[in-house]
């Protein structure tokens, strides 16, 4: 049985309002996440070190600076799994309102 590590990067505040202001996301929709994946796995890790990144909106050309949580699960690679992200991953952009999320898996070599 081979196994993956699941990243999901989650921002700290949603994304700027008509104003330019950026409101930070409420700490139920985090704990939701959380709640959610202890259900389906049985285990969750949440690192809370701030994660600092960037990306540049591809429509308005504008750079944008993110905080982000990672939250991280290691489970079978089944296709069962990983449908079940791809699908999570639609919940999670509504949730947090984004138009994208950042998720992505790695191999796991177990020592």
């Amino acid at each position: 049985m081979s196994e993956i590590k699941v990243e999901i990067l989650l921002p700290s505040s949603y994304n700027e309002d008509e104003n330019g202001q950026r409101k930070e996301i409420e700490g139920k929709k985090f704990s939701d996440t959380f709640d959610d994946l202890m259900d389906n796995f049985g285990g969750c890790t949440i690192d809370n070190t701030p994660l600092l990144g960037g990306w540049v909106d591809p429509k308005t050309k504008q750079r944008i600076n993110d905080e982000n949580t990672t939250y991280w699960i290691v489970c079978e690679e089944s296709n069962e799994n990983i449908e079940f992200f791809q699908k999570y991953k639609e919940t999670l952009k509504k949730r947090f309102q984004q138009e994208d999320i950042m998720m992505y898996s790695v191999r796991v070599n177990r020592f």
